[in-house]
């Protein structure tokens, strides 16, 4: 009789553990979410590996590939049942992983393995669900220590917030499980979804946590804790280095943003400039944008030679006006460690206000020559060459300073020191080549075959690099060591993205633009600082986050000086950034200068990037067949399975057990021969009005002795003939033939 009713209450048994299953397997996706953000931003920040990890795609990979699993266990669930659906769920991992290996796609591959890997953790393992309840509070302990110590996670973007968001979900989720008794008044898990969902759309801003509150309330312990957090920011400079201002010391490999402060500017300056608009004839707002450079400071040479230049080209004060200015700016640093001044791009003179050198809190007030490189007017006298250099007497130069731009220059520079700046300038450090230059050499010569003048040359070789894809998950040169701070470095990181990887950032821009420049015959540097992009609107100050960090190339130009350039393709180059200040100046200018440029650049070598996108297209396709296909095949076997297990079970049962298993089988194929919906009140009565009149009687007398078996105790009393007649009568009902 025991084992008659256990084969009734399977079916109830079966509905509620696919119920609680459902919302266990929810829980451990979600789970998985978490670690795998966890796992990556580990691997990132401690370089544990030699391989380059995506961040986002490979926690997306991951997640997707474990609710594959979950999705192929559940329609094998429909036939089959136990741990054996878990290991069934994960075999098409076998044929992906094969292909992904084949393709070289190996982010998507471990992302594969852990995703397996974590399927049948949280499968075949009984503890799991323990697992999650307490590890979910050891990760967010982690993510909360990441975030503050090491400025992990500071870029607000989706897949950080969604993983917030679904951290505070799951230890909710796991708290209501600690502390509340079972099914005591207990949230549904539901609950925290929704609250997870909650949390991911509340508008968030990309900031720190701001201590100076805590200073008004706590006073010396806030102190001590801002400074904390001050040091701490600085502990870490290595592996898979975060953007901030830093040094030439940078391999150009794979980093990752951070909103980080680390100046704070004012300007009594507005922070747009207004411009005439080619199409509509209207005067448009554009947003400044400003260098900030570092290691030069101030370059008293760099001013005398933009003066001199201007004199030889008889430029006077209106003129001037069209393409640059005096401007002041007061810089302060915040979380920004460094022994170097951080000054704008032609600083005339700088004052340090207040503060400790260097340090938190340290302040410097700045004039600068904010200058218009994009202006046509400027680009116009840059092409001109076989001007008149004869350098101006001092007293000449303290003159024509004042006249243009209403500036003392005696306080600034004095009679000997500008005598000892018009001494030969020794370029020879910044025509350095690589011991083996002929690819670079070869390329340069390419690309500026066209050019007339130096300036030529140098717009030619930074329109050449902006078709070059932008992306910060690069790679570095082909020896791990090389950095912008040596030539063979230096070349080493152009080399490999001039010609293998074609892709990078700034780093690789600009190293690129300084070896060809160098062996195109012209002086040129690489330069570290920030690009800081100011708001439509003036604010009291402005602060600049690590994310703005930037390097850039500049190259000296004989008669004019050192000239920035911007050949990285996220970013504007000075063409579009001009402010169209000279009357009838428009960006139509602009726009047919650029034309010109991009009339005579070459195209970059072919990389393959169309066959690349077939192949692509066609691996997406074989991938997508892999998956159908195997699943179609598992469900056969599932099928095949069941039918063997349903058949043996049947085959090895007593003759009451059958009895049981087949009036089951005449009730379920009754409500779907007549399309009934019925509800399951436990009377066979209900069963038998959907039977046709032929074989109703049949289906009674099964019925009648299905009562008996159950409740009539009468074991051994139905006779292997009524055993056979009922099985017969399932089987007509199965057929359709009734």
């Amino acid at each position: 009789m025991g084992k008659i009713l256990g084969l009734l209450l399977k079916k109830i048994q079966k509905r509620m553990k696919n119920s609680v299953g459902y919302v266990s397997e929810l829980r451990a996706a979600i789970f998985v979410f978490i670690l795998a953000a966890m796992g990556v931003e580990l691997y990132q920040l401690f370089d544990f590996g030699p391989v380059s990890i995506e961040r986002n795609s490979f926690i997306i990979c991951t997640t997707l590939f474990y609710l594959l699993f979950c999705g192929i266990g559940f329609i094998i669930n429909l036939f089959e049942d136990g741990k054996m659906v878990v290991v069934l769920s994960v075999i098409v991992a076998l044929p992906l992983g094969v292909l992904l290996l084949k393709n070289q796609h190996i982010v998507v591959l471990w992302a594969l393995i852990v995703a397996t890997a974590m399927r049948l953790l949280f499968g075949l393992v009984g503890w799991s669900q323990q697992l999650i309840k307490y590890g979910i509070f050891l990760l967010a302990g982690a993510a909360v220590f990441l975030w503050y110590f090491y400025d992990s996670f500071g870029n607000v973007n989706a897949i950080n917030r969604l993983l917030f968001a679904a951290i505070i979900a799951i230890s909710l989720s796991s708290i209501q499980q600690i502390l509340v008794e079972k099914n005591k008044g207990a949230f549904p898990f539901h609950f925290f979804l929704l609250l997870c969902l909650i949390t991911f759309v509340i508008p968030v801003k990309p900031e720190p946590f701001d201590w100076s509150r805590m200073e008004s309330l706590a006073g010396k312990i806030a102190v001590a804790s801002d400074n904390a957090a001050y040091y701490f920011s600085g502990l870490y400079d290595g592996g898979s280095y975060s953007t901030g201002y830093s040094s030439l010391a940078v391999s150009g490999g794979r980093v990752k943003k951070s909103s980080k402060k680390q100046l704070k500017l004012t300007t009594p300056q507005v922070p747009y400039h207004i411009y005439t608009d080619v199409a509509t004839g209207k005067q448009m707002k554009g947003r400044k944008v400003i260098y900030l450079q570092g290691q030069q400071g101030v370059d008293n040479r760099q001013l005398i030679g933009f003066l001199q230049f201007l004199y030889n080209h008889q430029v006077n004060r209106s003129e001037a006006s069209v393409f640059s200015q005096i401007s002041k700016l007061s810089i302060e640093y915040i979380y920004l460690t460094t022994s170097d001044e951080i000054v704008p791009w032609g600083v005339i003179a700088m004052d340090a206000a207040e503060g400790e050198l260097h340090k938190k809190g340290y302040k410097e007030d700045t004039l600068y020559l904010d200058i218009d490189y994009g202006s046509p007017e400027f680009v116009n006298l840059c092409r001109q060459e076989n001007v008149d250099n004869t350098p101006l007497s001092y007293e000449e130069m303290c003159k024509y300073a004042n006249q243009t731009y209403r500036l003392d220059l005696s306080e600034i520079i004095h009679k000997q020191e500008y005598e000892e700046l018009l001494a030969d300038y020794d370029l020879s450090e910044y025509k350095e080549l690589p011991q083996e230059d002929n690819k670079l050499h070869a390329l340069a010569t390419e690309i500026t075959k066209s050019a007339n003048t130096d300036y030529d040359k140098c717009k030619l070789i930074e329109a050449y690099l902006r078709q070059y894809p932008y992306t910060t998950d690069a790679e570095g040169g082909y020896n791990d060591d090389s950095t912008l701070a040596t030539v063979d470095g230096m070349a080493d990181i152009a080399g490999r993205f001039l010609f293998d990887t074609r892709e990078g950032y700034c780093v690789h821009y600009t190293a690129s633009m300084v070896m060809l420049l160098r062996e195109a015959g012209i002086p040129a540097r690489a330069m570290s600082g920030f690009r800081y992009v100011y708001p439509f609107e003036a604010e009291k100050e402005y602060v600049v986050q690590a994310n703005c960090a930037h390097l850039w190339p500049e190259a000296y130009i004989e008669g004019v000086g050192w000239l920035p350039f911007e050949p990285t393709r996220a970013y504007y180059n000075s063409e579009e950034l001009t402010w169209h200040r000279g009357e009838g100046v428009t960006s139509a200018d602009n726009a047919a200068l650029n034309e010109a440029f991009a009339q005579t650049v070459p195209a970059i070598p072919s990389g393959g990037d169309t066959a690349k996108e077939h192949v692509d297209k066609r691996f997406v396709i074989t991938i997508v067949a892999v998956i159908v296909l195997s699943i179609v095949v598992l469900i056969a076997l599932a099928i095949a399975i069941t039918i063997l297990v349903r058949y043996l079970k049947y085959k090895h049962a007593s003759i009451e057990e059958r009895l049981i298993i087949d009036v089951e089988n005449i009730k379920q194929q009754l409500v779907k021969n007549t399309d009934a919906t019925l509800e399951d009140r436990g009377l066979l009565s209900d069963y038998l009005q959907l039977a046709a009149e032929g074989i109703r009687p049949q289906v009674q007398h099964s019925f009648d002795l299905y009562y008996q078996v159950l409740y009539g105790g009468k074991v051994g009393t139905i006779t292997p003939e009524d055993s056979a007649s009922i099985h017969e009568l399932a089987e007509i009902i199965h057929t359709g033939n009734s």
